[in-house]
């Protein structure tokens, strides 16, 4: 093998790896995302050391969102 079809393999492989890379920082982004939600809605609920039944369901959704039950927001 020369150089030239090193370069064209190593070149390959990487734009692979950033492509799978890529996918997988912004899915755990979004995740981070998702548990800061949550425990900003837990969060505001102890502040007060009351939780109303909006701020319950906010939790419950986020809570959902994060695990992959449903639809948070």
């Amino acid at each position: 093998m020369d150089c030239g079809s090193i370069a064209v393999l190593v070149g390959g492989i990487l734009t692979v790896a950033s492509a799978v890379l890529g996918a997988k920082y912004r899915q755990g982004k979004g995740k981070a995302k998702q548990l800061l939600d949550l425990l900003n809605a837990i969060i505001g609920a102890a502040e007060d050391d009351r939780v109303t039944e909006e701020e319950f369901q906010k939790i419950v959704a986020d809570a959902k969102a994060l695990l992959g039950g449903g639809s948070g927001g």
